[in-house]
């Protein structure tokens, strides 16, 4: 016998969720009630309904959908509900205890669908039957919890999205469910529509830019047959004026992009309005201490920022997750920022602007002084979180404010030349360079953070004419901390052309500078290029005691980043000295600090400094296998390490190469060019005896069962059914294996797999 319900036939295809489906059927069996939360648009009802048809089996006694939208007055909810089971009023009671007797012993399922506009009714409506109807299961769909004890709040996820890499492939773009859907409710207004090389890059694009929010994506579908895609992508800029195509019969909120949001703001609190419309100056995230500086003021108080964010987060309008810094960190999605920001004022807009420039002005400032420190990696993990914010702050000051964006751009050097954003660091520092300001002190700095990143990208003319105009401004303004680091970089200046005398004395003047602002990290930072002057003299036994001194000094001033740099020249120096083992015990030391920092750049010099341990000890293989890793790490970021160390490095794997066969030298060298950082690190600082340490595929774990299967022999067309998918998928699939791999054959996967996958 089936089960009695009033679920509505579907008309048009359900796509994706499997995962999501099986987890709630799972949940279904442990909790009474589950409320499924998202935005509008966010697929809840249809999820709810796919749901109800999976498990209607468990509820002989009926699944009953209870439809809340038309439903304006929290006084019709219990009628609505009773007419959606088939339970009828008894005269002379009340229609909540016709209600309950009705289910009392009834093992039924019961969906309340779009809550958020009667959620206190339906809180209480919820908690009543779940009280008295023991067997009674809910489902509600809602933008916001009930609020119930015992409810599981279930958080609706968009739909899985393509990676922008794979976007030429159609059949892998396919995978994904946000592209899957586009595709099905394209071909109901347009059936000859098929998603092949010159369609699978824009609906890449436009799922992306939606963020798999099943409306949008529907509602872009449908212009398919007016307009080309390329124009869809266009014009999503304004996707509130775009995406209006919806069907006659659905609700209204679910008929153009707008209504679907304005639903929701309309029934915001106007404090929470305002909130929201003010969250929305954010770019890329945010978290409560900078959602405070911008959103304080007339109508909200100090005590009500978190409050009202909280409550933002419980109607999805905000989502909060983890920073993994001990903070959450909140994002609007793109379209209800969009949306937000058309609500601005314009003179609202000026002055929320200001507020967010300043934040993040004082934050850069701020985290300037902690690099170095023992908080630098927070502080570094801080920036990177918000770097679309600290762009924005940039975008923003450079017009209003062009003392406040030298002064930001200045305070970022640090952070870029960590990072390795080499390029875009230049840009900033040389706008900032160019601008008419009144803060000398401002151009002093920035001139100084361009020298820096001069010096990395090997423009060390324009290094040194930036240093010495920092070094006369600072000087005149008395200045007397960035003299001290302008005299360094001409130091180091000197040092790469090889006059160890010129550099020797400017880093005399930079300790003597740094002495009077009893700067002593600069000063130990000093004494390490002080060190390898001496070094580079030829005396290398007295800068290793050097050196040694200012490893502690470093450490002990919390500086350990300073400390794992001098351990890297504490390496170079004892390569000198040809003690192989004394250089392995201070590069590996000085790894797991970089590798800390994420600081690609040192750690490619380190690889290589590994890598020459390793000739010395006889393994030329590993030296060029390690040569490569660090070329390829150098080739993600830009840059480049200093003349003297690179010629070391040369000159390691010319004699590597000459005790090696050319077949033998060429595969050492292809195997360190499939490292990524992970790897590069494993495979330099692990045993220097024993079969290499394969790098990690590169590979998806599908792509790897592909890969298996052709080490087995099969076609593609086995493949496809051996794994149960599309023909042309399986294509696809070995095509990015070979891309990938940068293989040009069958045989050679095959050969790969049988290496690297371990297959028979």
């Amino acid at each position: 016998m089936s089960t009695p319900n009033n679920l509505p036939a579907q008309i048009s295809s359900f796509v994706g969720r499997e995962r999501q489906l099986g987890e709630l059927r799972r949940l279904l069996r442990k909790s009474r009630l589950i409320t499924l939360t998202g935005p509008g648009g966010a697929g809840k009802t249809r999820l709810a309904l796919r749901l109800a048809a999976d498990v209607l089996d468990r509820y002989p006694d009926g699944v009953w959908l209870v439809e809340l939208a038309a439903i304006g007055d929290p006084r019709l909810l219990e009628q609505t509900v009773a007419s959606a089971c088939g339970i009828a009023e008894k005269p002379g009671h009340p229609m909540m205890n016709s209600l309950v007797e009705g289910l009392t012993g009834r093992r039924a399922l019961l969906i309340l669908d779009g809550c958020e506009h009667l959620v206190d009714a339906c809180a209480w409506l919820a908690s009543l039957l779940l009280r008295r109807c023991s067997k009674l299961t809910l489902v509600s769909t809602s933008r916001e919890p009930l609020g119930v004890a015992g409810e599981l709040i279930w958080r609706t996820p968009s739909l899985s999205v393509p990676s922008l890499d794979e976007a030429r492939h159609p059949e892998l773009v396919m995978e994904s469910e946000a592209v899957h859907l586009f595709v099905e409710r394209a071909r109901l207004s347009r059936p000859d529509f098929e998603l092949d090389r010159t369609t699978s890059e824009s609906v890449a694009q436009i799922c992306t830019r939606l963020e798999g929010m099943p409306l949008a994506i529907e509602l872009a579908a449908s212009l398919a047959r007016i307009m080309a895609l390329p124009e869809i992508v266009d014009r999503l800029r304004d996707r509130f004026r775009l995406l209006t195509g919806g069907s006659r019969t659905a609700l209204p909120r679910h008929q153009t992009l707008r209504q679907a949001v304005d639903w929701s703001y309309g029934l915001l609190s106007p404090p929470e309005q305002v909130v929201l419309v003010k969250l929305a100056i954010f770019a890329g995230g945010f978290d409560l201490a900078a959602a405070e500086a911008v959103v304080l003021g007339d109508p909200v108080e100090g005590s009500d920022v978190l409050a009202l964010l909280t409550r933002l987060v419980d109607k999805s309008l905000v989502t909060a997750e983890p920073s993994g810094l001990g903070t959450m960190r909140y994002r609007l999605l793109d379209t209800i920022r969009e949306y937000a920001l058309e609500k601005f004022q314009q003179n609202d807009e000026a002055a929320l602007r200001r507020l967010h420039a300043v934040y993040f002005i004082d934050l850069c400032s701020q985290a300037s002084t902690k690099l170095p420190s023992l908080a630098m990696g927070h502080w570094i993990l801080r920036l990177d979180s918000d770097q679309a914010n600290i762009r924005l702050a940039l975008d923003w000051s450079i017009a209003e404010q062009p003392d406040d964006f030298v002064r930001l751009a200045a305070s970022m050097t640090a952070y870029w030349l960590m990072r390795g954003r080499f390029a875009e660091s230049l840009e900033w520092l040389n706008q900032a360079i160019e601008l008419s300001t009144s803060s000398l002190e401002g151009r002093a700095a920035a001139l100084l953070g361009r020298s820096r990143i001069r010096v990395r990208v090997v423009d060390y003319a324009g290094a040194r004419r930036d240093a010495n105009e920092c070094l006369r401004i600072s000087r005149r303004l008395g200045l007397t901390m960035l003299v001290s680091r302008a005299l360094n970089v001409l130091g180091v200046l000197s040092g790469i052309q090889g006059n160890l005398k010129a550099a020797e004395r400017y880093y005399i003047e930079t300790v003597a500078a740094a002495e009077q602002v009893d700067d002593r990290i600069w000063i130990a930072r000093t004494r390490n290029n002080l060190a390898l002057v001496r070094s580079g003299r030829g005396d290398h036994e007295a800068a290793r005691i050097e050196l040694e001194e200012v490893v502690a000094i470093l450490a002990a001033e919390g500086d350990p980043y300073g400390a794992g740099v001098v351990m890297d020249s504490l390496g170079q120096v004892s390569l000198k000295m040809k003690n192989f083992t004394a250089a392995r015990d201070y590069y590996l030391p000085a790894i797991a600090i970089s590798r800390e920092f994420d600081d690609s750049m040192n750690i490619a010099n380190l690889v290589e400094g590994l890598g020459l341990v390793a000739l010395g000890e006889g393994d030329p293989a590993r030296m060029i296998r390690l040569a490569s890793a660090a070329n390829g790490l150098r080739a993600v970021r830009g840059g480049f390490p200093d003349g003297d160390w690179m010629k070391s490095v040369e000159e390691g794997l010319a004699a590597a190469r000459a005790m090696l066969s050319r077949q033998a030298a060429e595969t050492a060298w292809r195997q360190g060019a499939a490292f990524d950082m992970q790897e590069a690190i494993t495979h330099a600082t692990g045993a220097a005896a024993g079969r290499v340490s394969e790098p990690a595929s590169p590979l998806t774990s599908r792509e790897k069962q592909v890969a298996a299967l052709i080490a087995e022999g099969m076609t593609n067309p086995e493949i496809a059914t051996r794994l149960k998918m599309a023909g042309r998928t399986a294509d696809a699939h070995v095509e990015h294996i070979r891309n990938k791999l940068g293989l040009r054959s069958r045989s050679q996967i095959a050969v790969w797999a049988h290496e690297r996958l371990g297959t028979a």
